[in-house]
Protein backbone atom coordinates (compact mmCIF):
# COMPACT_ATOMS: atom_id res chain seq x y z
CA UNK A 1 0.00 0.00 0.00
CA UNK A 2 1.46 3.37 -1.04
CA UNK A 3 -0.22 5.48 1.63
CA UNK A 4 -0.93 4.26 5.17
CA UNK A 5 -3.69 6.21 6.91
CA UNK A 6 -4.53 5.94 10.61
CA UNK A 7 -7.35 7.73 12.43
CA UNK A 8 -6.48 8.97 15.92
CA UNK A 9 -9.54 10.94 16.93
CA UNK A 10 -12.32 11.20 19.47
CA UNK A 11 -15.15 11.40 16.89
CA UNK A 12 -17.08 8.79 14.99
CA UNK A 13 -16.42 8.82 11.24
CA UNK A 14 -16.92 5.15 10.53
CA UNK A 15 -20.11 5.64 8.51
CA UNK A 16 -19.13 6.20 4.91
CA UNK A 17 -21.66 7.72 2.52
CA UNK A 18 -22.81 5.96 -0.64
CA UNK A 19 -21.54 7.74 -3.71
CA UNK A 20 -23.32 8.07 -7.06
CA UNK A 21 -22.11 5.79 -9.81
CA UNK A 22 -19.64 7.60 -12.01
CA UNK A 23 -18.65 10.20 -9.42
CA UNK A 24 -15.02 9.66 -10.47
CA UNK A 25 -15.64 9.08 -14.16
CA UNK A 26 -14.56 12.53 -15.36
CA UNK A 27 -11.43 13.27 -17.36
CA UNK A 28 -9.61 14.58 -14.26
CA UNK A 29 -9.46 10.97 -13.03
CA UNK A 30 -9.64 8.77 -16.12
CA UNK A 31 -6.79 10.65 -17.80
CA UNK A 32 -4.29 8.62 -15.74
CA UNK A 33 -5.24 5.48 -17.68
CA UNK A 34 -4.46 7.02 -21.06
CA UNK A 35 -1.39 7.92 -23.05
CA UNK A 36 -3.22 9.42 -26.03
CA UNK A 37 -3.16 12.96 -24.66
CA UNK A 38 0.60 12.73 -24.11
CA UNK A 39 1.26 12.25 -27.82
CA UNK A 40 1.13 16.02 -28.16
CA UNK A 41 4.42 16.06 -26.25
CA UNK A 42 6.03 14.51 -29.35
CA UNK A 43 5.24 17.65 -31.38
CA UNK A 44 8.46 18.53 -33.32
CA UNK A 45 8.24 22.21 -32.38
CA UNK A 46 7.81 21.30 -28.73
CA UNK A 47 10.74 18.90 -28.89
CA UNK A 48 12.88 21.66 -30.38
CA UNK A 49 11.77 24.05 -27.62
CA UNK A 50 12.60 21.44 -24.97
CA UNK A 51 16.24 21.57 -26.05
CA UNK A 52 16.68 24.79 -24.07
CA UNK A 53 18.96 24.46 -21.05
CA UNK A 54 16.68 26.35 -18.67
CA UNK A 55 12.93 26.87 -18.33
CA UNK A 56 10.64 29.33 -16.60
CA UNK A 57 7.02 28.25 -16.11
CA UNK A 58 4.37 30.89 -15.50
CA UNK A 59 0.93 30.16 -14.11
CA UNK A 60 -1.32 30.74 -11.10
CA UNK A 61 -3.00 28.28 -8.76
CA UNK A 62 -3.78 24.97 -10.42
CA UNK A 63 -1.82 25.98 -13.51
CA UNK A 64 1.37 26.06 -11.46
CA UNK A 65 1.15 24.32 -8.07
CA UNK A 66 1.01 20.73 -9.32
CA UNK A 67 3.96 21.18 -11.66
CA UNK A 68 5.88 23.06 -8.98
CA UNK A 69 5.32 20.19 -6.53
CA UNK A 70 6.69 17.78 -9.13
CA UNK A 71 9.65 20.09 -9.68
CA UNK A 72 10.48 20.05 -5.97
CA UNK A 73 10.87 16.29 -5.81
CA UNK A 74 13.08 16.31 -8.92
CA UNK A 75 15.76 18.50 -7.37
CA UNK A 76 16.27 20.23 -10.72
CA UNK A 77 17.48 23.84 -10.49
CA UNK A 78 17.09 24.66 -14.18
CA UNK A 79 13.26 24.73 -14.06
CA UNK A 80 11.66 27.63 -12.20
CA UNK A 81 8.01 28.26 -11.45
CA UNK A 82 6.65 31.81 -11.15
CA UNK A 83 3.11 32.03 -9.79
CA UNK A 84 2.61 35.72 -9.18
CA UNK A 85 3.56 39.29 -10.01
CA UNK A 86 5.77 40.26 -7.09
CA UNK A 87 8.13 42.80 -8.74
CA UNK A 88 11.15 41.76 -6.65
CA UNK A 89 10.75 38.11 -7.64
CA UNK A 90 10.33 38.97 -11.32
CA UNK A 91 13.38 41.24 -11.25
CA UNK A 92 15.50 38.58 -9.58
CA UNK A 93 14.45 35.89 -12.04
CA UNK A 94 14.96 37.95 -15.17
CA UNK A 95 18.25 39.44 -14.00
CA UNK A 96 20.08 36.12 -13.69
CA UNK A 97 18.92 34.14 -16.73
CA UNK A 98 20.48 33.68 -20.12
CA UNK A 99 17.65 34.49 -22.53
CA UNK A 100 19.28 32.59 -25.36
CA UNK A 101 19.26 29.38 -23.32
CA UNK A 102 15.83 29.78 -21.65
CA UNK A 103 12.43 28.52 -22.77
CA UNK A 104 9.19 29.96 -21.35
CA UNK A 105 5.96 28.09 -20.66
CA UNK A 106 2.81 30.12 -19.89
CA UNK A 107 -0.28 28.24 -18.63
CA UNK A 108 -3.85 29.50 -18.25
CA UNK A 109 -6.88 27.21 -18.57
CA UNK A 110 -9.31 30.02 -19.43
CA UNK A 111 -6.80 32.01 -21.45
CA UNK A 112 -7.91 35.07 -19.51
CA UNK A 113 -5.91 34.81 -16.27
CA UNK A 114 -4.70 38.35 -15.69
CA UNK A 115 -1.42 37.45 -14.01
CA UNK A 116 -0.44 34.97 -16.72
CA UNK A 117 -1.32 37.39 -19.51
CA UNK A 118 0.83 40.05 -17.85
CA UNK A 119 3.67 37.53 -17.38
CA UNK A 120 3.45 36.57 -21.05
CA UNK A 121 3.69 40.19 -22.19
CA UNK A 122 6.60 40.67 -19.78
CA UNK A 123 8.40 37.77 -21.47
CA UNK A 124 7.71 39.35 -24.85
CA UNK A 125 9.32 42.59 -23.72
CA UNK A 126 12.35 40.71 -22.39
CA UNK A 127 13.00 38.67 -25.54
CA UNK A 128 12.53 41.58 -27.94
CA UNK A 129 15.80 40.88 -29.71
CA UNK A 130 15.51 37.08 -29.68
CA UNK A 131 13.58 34.95 -32.16
CA UNK A 132 10.27 34.89 -30.28
CA UNK A 133 8.39 32.02 -31.89
CA UNK A 134 10.85 29.40 -30.66
CA UNK A 135 11.12 30.71 -27.09
CA UNK A 136 7.56 30.54 -25.79
CA UNK A 137 4.96 27.76 -25.47
CA UNK A 138 1.43 28.38 -24.21
CA UNK A 139 -1.14 25.99 -22.71
CA UNK A 140 -4.77 27.12 -22.75
CA UNK A 141 -8.19 25.85 -23.77
CA UNK A 142 -8.89 25.38 -27.45
CA UNK A 143 -11.25 28.34 -27.74
CA UNK A 144 -11.00 32.03 -28.52
CA UNK A 145 -9.20 33.84 -25.68
CA UNK A 146 -6.56 36.45 -25.00
CA UNK A 147 -3.87 33.77 -24.71
CA UNK A 148 -4.92 32.22 -28.04
CA UNK A 149 -4.76 35.67 -29.60
CA UNK A 150 -1.21 36.15 -28.30
CA UNK A 151 -0.19 32.74 -29.67
CA UNK A 152 -1.60 33.52 -33.10
CA UNK A 153 -0.08 37.00 -33.20
CA UNK A 154 3.44 35.79 -32.40
CA UNK A 155 3.17 32.30 -33.94
CA UNK A 156 3.80 30.60 -30.61
CA UNK A 157 3.15 26.90 -30.19
CA UNK A 158 -0.12 26.63 -28.25
CA UNK A 159 -1.15 23.33 -26.65
CA UNK A 160 -4.72 22.56 -25.64
CA UNK A 161 -5.66 22.49 -21.97
CA UNK A 162 -8.28 19.73 -21.53
CA UNK A 163 -11.65 21.50 -21.67
CA UNK A 164 -13.37 19.39 -19.03
CA UNK A 165 -10.51 19.35 -16.51
CA UNK A 166 -10.52 22.14 -13.93
CA UNK A 167 -7.29 23.90 -13.05
CA UNK A 168 -6.95 22.50 -9.55
CA UNK A 169 -7.60 18.98 -10.90
CA UNK A 170 -5.23 19.33 -13.87
CA UNK A 171 -1.96 17.97 -12.49
CA UNK A 172 -2.25 14.67 -14.42
CA UNK A 173 -2.85 16.51 -17.71
CA UNK A 174 -0.14 18.17 -19.79
CA UNK A 175 -0.34 21.05 -17.28
CA UNK A 176 1.62 18.85 -14.87
CA UNK A 177 3.10 16.27 -17.21
CA UNK A 178 5.02 18.71 -19.46
CA UNK A 179 6.76 20.28 -16.42
CA UNK A 180 7.46 16.73 -15.20
CA UNK A 181 9.27 15.95 -18.45
CA UNK A 182 11.26 19.19 -18.19
CA UNK A 183 12.29 18.06 -14.71
CA UNK A 184 13.44 14.66 -15.98
CA UNK A 185 10.48 12.71 -14.53
CA UNK A 186 8.52 10.14 -16.53
CA UNK A 187 4.85 11.27 -16.63
CA UNK A 188 3.70 7.65 -16.81
CA UNK A 189 5.24 6.97 -13.39
CA UNK A 190 3.22 9.79 -11.84
CA UNK A 191 0.08 8.52 -13.54
CA UNK A 192 0.83 4.97 -12.35
CA UNK A 193 0.53 6.21 -8.78
CA UNK A 194 -2.86 7.69 -9.63
CA UNK A 195 -4.03 4.42 -11.16
CA UNK A 196 -2.93 2.55 -8.03
CA UNK A 197 -5.23 4.71 -5.90
CA UNK A 198 -8.20 4.37 -8.25
CA UNK A 199 -7.80 0.61 -8.45
CA UNK A 200 -6.94 -0.27 -4.87
CA UNK A 201 -7.39 2.56 -2.35
CA UNK A 202 -10.78 4.22 -2.83
CA UNK A 203 -11.98 2.81 0.49
CA UNK A 204 -9.17 4.66 2.27
CA UNK A 205 -10.12 7.88 0.49
CA UNK A 206 -13.71 7.38 1.64
CA UNK A 207 -12.53 7.10 5.25
CA UNK A 208 -10.42 10.22 4.88
CA UNK A 209 -13.36 12.12 3.41
CA UNK A 210 -15.58 10.95 6.27
CA UNK A 211 -12.98 12.25 8.76
CA UNK A 212 -12.95 15.73 7.21
CA UNK A 213 -16.72 15.89 6.58
CA UNK A 214 -17.57 14.84 10.14
CA UNK A 215 -15.30 17.55 11.48
CA UNK A 216 -17.03 20.10 9.26
CA UNK A 217 -20.39 18.98 10.68
CA UNK A 218 -18.88 19.42 14.16
CA UNK A 219 -17.98 22.99 13.11
CA UNK A 220 -14.26 22.24 13.08
CA UNK A 221 -13.82 24.00 9.75
CA UNK A 222 -10.08 24.63 10.06
CA UNK A 223 -7.98 21.75 8.78
CA UNK A 224 -4.26 21.75 9.56
CA UNK A 225 -1.98 19.73 7.26
CA UNK A 226 1.13 19.19 9.40
CA UNK A 227 3.74 18.07 6.86
CA UNK A 228 6.98 16.40 7.94
CA UNK A 229 8.74 16.45 4.56
CA UNK A 230 10.46 19.43 2.99
CA UNK A 231 9.89 17.93 -0.46
CA UNK A 232 6.13 18.28 0.07
CA UNK A 233 6.14 21.98 0.95
CA UNK A 234 4.45 23.02 -2.29
CA UNK A 235 2.19 19.98 -2.11
CA UNK A 236 0.73 21.67 0.97
CA UNK A 237 -0.13 24.74 -1.13
CA UNK A 238 -1.61 22.52 -3.88
CA UNK A 239 -3.73 20.71 -1.28
CA UNK A 240 -4.86 24.01 0.24
CA UNK A 241 -6.26 25.18 -3.10
CA UNK A 242 -7.92 21.83 -3.66
CA UNK A 243 -9.65 21.94 -0.27
CA UNK A 244 -10.57 25.62 -0.27
CA UNK A 245 -11.78 26.12 -3.83
CA UNK A 246 -13.64 22.81 -3.97
CA UNK A 247 -15.40 22.79 -0.57
CA UNK A 248 -15.80 26.49 0.23
CA UNK A 249 -19.37 27.14 -0.90
CA UNK A 250 -22.84 27.81 0.49
CA UNK A 251 -21.56 28.89 3.89
CA UNK A 252 -19.50 25.76 4.57
CA UNK A 253 -16.17 24.20 3.63
CA UNK A 254 -12.63 23.50 4.77
CA UNK A 255 -10.35 26.36 5.79
CA UNK A 256 -6.91 24.88 5.03
CA UNK A 257 -3.84 25.65 7.11
CA UNK A 258 -0.38 24.27 6.32
CA UNK A 259 2.17 23.65 9.05
CA UNK A 260 5.70 22.44 8.46
CA UNK A 261 7.26 19.92 10.79
CA UNK A 262 9.23 20.40 12.84
CA UNK A 263 9.57 24.16 12.31
CA UNK A 264 5.97 25.04 13.15
CA UNK A 265 6.09 23.16 16.42
CA UNK A 266 7.98 26.30 17.45
CA UNK A 267 5.57 28.81 15.88
CA UNK A 268 2.03 27.40 15.66
CA UNK A 269 1.74 24.54 18.12
CA UNK A 270 1.02 26.81 21.10
CA UNK A 271 -2.18 27.93 19.34
CA UNK A 272 -3.20 24.40 18.45
CA UNK A 273 -2.72 23.14 22.01
CA UNK A 274 -3.99 26.07 24.04
CA UNK A 275 -6.06 28.18 21.65
CA UNK A 276 -9.61 27.71 20.41
CA UNK A 277 -10.68 24.12 19.79
CA UNK A 278 -11.83 24.66 16.20
CA UNK A 279 -9.37 22.59 14.18
CA UNK A 280 -8.74 19.07 12.98
CA UNK A 281 -5.35 17.76 11.90
CA UNK A 282 -3.76 15.56 9.27
CA UNK A 283 -0.12 14.63 9.85
CA UNK A 284 2.11 13.61 6.94
CA UNK A 285 5.38 11.79 7.59
CA UNK A 286 7.75 10.71 4.82
CA UNK A 287 9.93 7.70 5.59
CA UNK A 288 13.27 8.85 4.23
CA UNK A 289 16.20 6.66 3.30
CA UNK A 290 18.84 9.39 3.23
CA UNK A 291 19.88 9.84 6.84
CA UNK A 292 22.60 10.96 9.20
CA UNK A 293 23.74 9.56 12.51
CA UNK A 294 25.72 11.31 15.18
CA UNK A 295 29.17 9.87 15.70
CA UNK A 296 29.01 7.41 18.58
CA UNK A 297 32.50 8.51 19.59
CA UNK A 298 31.30 12.04 20.25
CA UNK A 299 31.29 12.90 23.94
CA UNK A 300 27.78 13.91 24.97
CA UNK A 301 27.02 15.82 28.17
CA UNK A 302 24.85 13.71 30.45
CA UNK A 303 21.76 15.84 29.87
CA UNK A 304 22.05 15.34 26.09
CA UNK A 305 22.72 11.59 26.17
CA UNK A 306 19.30 10.94 24.62
CA UNK A 307 20.77 12.10 21.28
CA UNK A 308 23.61 9.56 21.29
CA UNK A 309 23.52 7.12 18.36
CA UNK A 310 20.28 8.65 17.09
CA UNK A 311 19.76 9.35 13.40
CA UNK A 312 18.22 12.55 12.09
CA UNK A 313 15.14 10.48 11.14
CA UNK A 314 14.92 9.19 14.72
CA UNK A 315 14.66 12.76 15.99
CA UNK A 316 12.34 13.83 13.17
CA UNK A 317 9.93 10.94 13.84
CA UNK A 318 10.04 11.53 17.61
CA UNK A 319 9.06 15.16 17.06
CA UNK A 320 6.20 14.06 14.79
CA UNK A 321 4.98 11.44 17.28
CA UNK A 322 5.30 13.79 20.25
CA UNK A 323 3.28 16.52 18.56
CA UNK A 324 0.50 14.04 17.82
CA UNK A 325 0.59 12.80 21.42
CA UNK A 326 0.35 16.33 22.81
CA UNK A 327 -2.63 17.14 20.60
CA UNK A 328 -4.36 13.88 21.50
CA UNK A 329 -4.06 14.83 25.17
CA UNK A 330 -6.17 17.86 24.22
CA UNK A 331 -8.62 15.56 22.39
CA UNK A 332 -7.95 17.15 18.99
CA UNK A 333 -9.20 15.10 16.00
CA UNK A 334 -6.17 13.68 14.18
CA UNK A 335 -5.38 11.37 11.32
CA UNK A 336 -1.89 10.26 10.43
CA UNK A 337 -0.69 9.56 6.90
CA UNK A 338 2.61 7.71 6.55
CA UNK A 339 4.31 7.89 3.18
CA UNK A 340 7.27 5.91 1.85
CA UNK A 341 10.25 7.69 0.31
CA UNK A 342 8.81 10.17 -2.18
CA UNK A 343 9.05 8.90 -5.77
CA UNK A 344 7.07 9.94 -8.86
CA UNK A 345 4.69 7.02 -8.23
CA UNK A 346 4.18 7.98 -4.59
CA UNK A 347 3.59 11.62 -5.48
CA UNK A 348 1.08 10.59 -8.14
CA UNK A 349 -0.72 8.52 -5.51
CA UNK A 350 -0.86 11.50 -3.15
CA UNK A 351 -2.29 13.74 -5.87
CA UNK A 352 -4.98 11.23 -6.77
CA UNK A 353 -5.79 10.26 -3.20
CA UNK A 354 -6.66 13.84 -2.24
CA UNK A 355 -8.45 14.61 -5.50
CA UNK A 356 -10.72 11.65 -4.76
CA UNK A 357 -11.05 12.59 -1.10
CA UNK A 358 -12.13 16.13 -1.95
CA UNK A 359 -14.79 14.95 -4.41
CA UNK A 360 -16.13 12.62 -1.71
CA UNK A 361 -16.08 15.41 0.91
CA UNK A 362 -18.03 17.72 -1.38
CA UNK A 363 -20.65 15.03 -1.98
CA UNK A 364 -20.98 14.50 1.78
CA UNK A 365 -21.48 18.21 2.55
CA UNK A 366 -23.65 18.87 -0.50
CA UNK A 367 -21.55 21.19 -2.67
CA UNK A 368 -20.19 21.02 -6.22
CA UNK A 369 -16.51 20.05 -6.13
CA UNK A 370 -15.72 21.41 -9.59
CA UNK A 371 -16.90 25.03 -9.70
CA UNK A 372 -15.76 28.26 -8.02
CA UNK A 373 -18.58 30.77 -8.57
CA UNK A 374 -17.39 33.41 -6.10
CA UNK A 375 -13.89 33.81 -7.52
CA UNK A 376 -14.96 35.94 -10.48
CA UNK A 377 -16.03 38.81 -8.23
CA UNK A 378 -12.48 39.57 -7.14
CA UNK A 379 -11.24 39.38 -10.74
CA UNK A 380 -13.89 41.84 -11.91
CA UNK A 381 -13.04 44.29 -9.12
CA UNK A 382 -9.34 44.07 -10.04
CA UNK A 383 -10.07 44.91 -13.67
CA UNK A 384 -12.28 47.84 -12.64
CA UNK A 385 -9.55 49.23 -10.38
CA UNK A 386 -6.88 48.93 -13.09
CA UNK A 387 -9.08 50.91 -15.48
CA UNK A 388 -9.20 53.72 -12.90
CA UNK A 389 -5.43 53.83 -12.40
CA UNK A 390 -3.52 56.25 -14.63
CA UNK A 391 -0.14 55.31 -16.08
CA UNK A 392 1.69 53.15 -13.50
CA UNK A 393 0.59 55.02 -10.38
CA UNK A 394 -2.29 54.11 -8.10
CA UNK A 395 -4.70 57.02 -7.75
Amino acid sequence: MIIRQTMLLPINCEEVASFPKGILSGSSFEIVRSIEDLKVLENPRLRQWMRHSNFIIFGVGGSCLGGKTIGEISGRSNVRFIDGLDPSTLKRVFSDINLEETGFLCISKSGETMETIYQTFLVLSMIENVLKRDKVVLITEGKASSMREIAETYNFLCLDHPKDVGGRFSVFSIVGMLPAMLCGIDPLKIRAGGVEVLDNHLAEAEKGAAFVAENIRSRLFQHVSFIYSDKLATFGAWLSQLYAESTGKSGTGVTPIVARGSMDQHSQLQLYLDGTNDKCFTFFLEEQEADFQLDSKTAFPAHLAYLKNKTAMDVFRAQHDATIAALLEKKRPIRKIEIPQITPEVLGALFMYFMVEVVYICHMIGVNAFDQPAVERGKNITKALLKRYRDHKIR
